[in-house]
């Protein structure tokens, strides 16, 4: 039997079109494919619960859940690429506490903090000039590149923190000699190289030239892997230059000092933990 409470559920509160266009999905990411006019319904309950859960937050699940919860066409989060959730997560941050949200920053000039409001539907609009597909030539070789899906996105930001702390715990570590933590830490520091390798390869479609076309990832890092070093520096400043298109652009801060009252740019990069909860809007970009 039905409740009269039932016309009290939430609502749909807007509508959006994904920036990738569905370039990158099917019908087992998003519900019939419907990559436009996408219904976005405000948090509930359960999900502001799951973003205060700090191994869901550390793991992904809390926003591939939110995700879903949200905008229920949404079937695999997890398969989503990185400049369509941003555009998401701005959508149901609209959704459930409206347009306007505070931001802290520190003037580079004065080194006065600066506390204000951004319009987020204004950083929606930015979303409308993403290129969906990039590509850079090295001599005769044509780099194409795709945006990393969250569940890569994830997966090398737990890595990447797991070597972190391993680095911590040697470094801290008093019952380890100095040579033993220097050998110690020479194989983590091949780890972390090993994991920038990987990170740079993962961005990569594939490889052509005029006559050949190479799409296997494995064969694209043994490549890359084994060219010499001078390949791989213009590959990362390729791939670091088509991030940095793929990331939210910075915005324009008016120092509220009085006695210095300069213009500044901050970055508004997100970090999904701290996206729903805090003041300050910081960078997930892992190259």
């Amino acid at each position: 039997m039905s409740s009269f409470l039932q016309q009290y559920q939430r609502q749909a509160k807007l509508y959006i079109d994904l920036p990738s266009k569905g370039v990158f999905y099917n019908e087992s990411i998003i519900e019939d494919n419907q990559v436009t006019s996408m219904p976005v319904f405000g948090m509930n309950a359960m999900d502001e619960i799951t973003f205060k859960t700090p191994d869901a937050l550390f793991t992904g699940v809390a926003t591939s859940t939110v995700m879903n919860s949200c905008i229920p066409h949404i079937k695999d989060p997890w398969n989503l690429v990185g400049y369509d959730i941003d555009y998401i997560l701005i959508a149901i941050r609209i959704a459930t506490y409206g347009d306007t949200m505070p931001i802290s920053t520190r003037c580079p000039h004065c080194s006065e903090q600066n506390d204000s409001e951004i319009l987020l539907t204004k950083l929606l609009e930015n979303f409308a000039h993403c290129n969906i597909t990039s590509s850079f030539n090295i001599s005769d070789l044509k780099i194409n590149m795709a945006p990393l899906t969250y569940r890569q996105t994830t997966d090398f930001s737990m890595e990447n923190f797991q070597i972190e702390r391993k680095m911590l715990q040697i470094g801290n570590d008093e019952n380890i000699s100095k040579d033993d933590k220097e050998t110690l830490l020479q194989g983590v520091f091949v780890e972390s190289s090993d994991l920038n390798l990987r990170l740079a390869v993962s961005y990569i479609e594939s490889i052509e030239n005029e006559n050949d076309k190479e799409e296997d990832q494995a064969n694209i890092l043994e490549f890359i892997k084994n060219n010499d070093a001078e390949f791989y520096t213009k590959l990362r400043e390729g791939i670091t230059k088509l991030t940095d298109d793929w990331n939210l652009p910075n915005i324009d801060v008016l120092c509220g000092n009085d006695e210095c009252n300069k213009e500044f740019k901050t970055s508004l990069n997100l970090d999904y933990s701290n996206f729903f909860g805090s003041r300050s809007l910081h960078s997930r970009s892992l190259i």
